[in-house]
């Protein structure tokens, strides 16, 4: 007979199995059935948790966003804002190099659905949460950066594509970023001189 598991740690294991076989052949190349192989299971048991292959797309996207954002909200309690927007962008950087690494299939898998879906939404959790630490800074008089919100989109980019092209580190890049945030707006009278 058959083990019976609770609803939530079924479902988690489909995600889980899903995710392995994306990883090694492909989201192209996965079929539902597949997964439902896999896992010995009735292809029904399947359709009673996701409606579609997609929708298990965006379960495995929701799964890594969700350490994504427990990544970036890590000990972000610190009482100087110098400090907590330095911890800002290392959460950033580790986070985005961490879901890298995670979205990893075996190199010749096509994962660009799903990497491309996660880092979406890492990237606007990552903007919103930089733009707020920028608009604090304005507003305390550390920073004087006009336009916030395009600003975190620059610096998220820029930590996006360093990370992606893996060839700074990352304390390099928390380096660089930190030293564009520290400049912003200082000394605009000299600039060009």
């Amino acid at each position: 007979m058959p083990e019976q598991k609770d609803s939530e740690e079924r479902k988690d294991e489909f995600i889980d199995v899903a995710e392995k076989l994306f990883k090694e052949n492909g989201i192209v190349d996965t079929t539902v059935n597949s997964i439902v192989k896999e896992m010995d299971v009735a292809k029904g048991l399947f359709y009673y948790y996701f409606s579609s292959k997609d929708d298990i797309i965006d379960a495995i996207s929701e799964k890594y966003n969700a350490v994504f954002n427990e990544m970036m909200s890590q000990e972000m309690n610190q009482p100087l804002y110098e400090e907590r927007l330095e911890h800002f962008v290392e959460n950033c950087v580790h986070s985005f190099h961490a879901m890298k690494d995670r979205l990893l299939g075996n190199g010749k898998a096509d994962l660009s659905t799903l990497i491309n879906k996660s880092r979406m939404e890492a990237e606007q959790v990552s903007v919103s949460g930089l733009a707020k630490m920028i608009e604090e800074g304005n507003r305390s008089g550390k920073l004087t950066v006009d336009q916030p919100k395009y600003f975190a989109e620059i610096l998220i980019a820029g930590i996006v594509a360093l990370v992606e092209e893996g060839k700074a580190s990352e304390e390099e890049i928390v380096a660089m970023i930190m030293g564009l945030l520290r400049r912003s707006g200082k000394d605009e009278d000299h600039v060009g001189e």
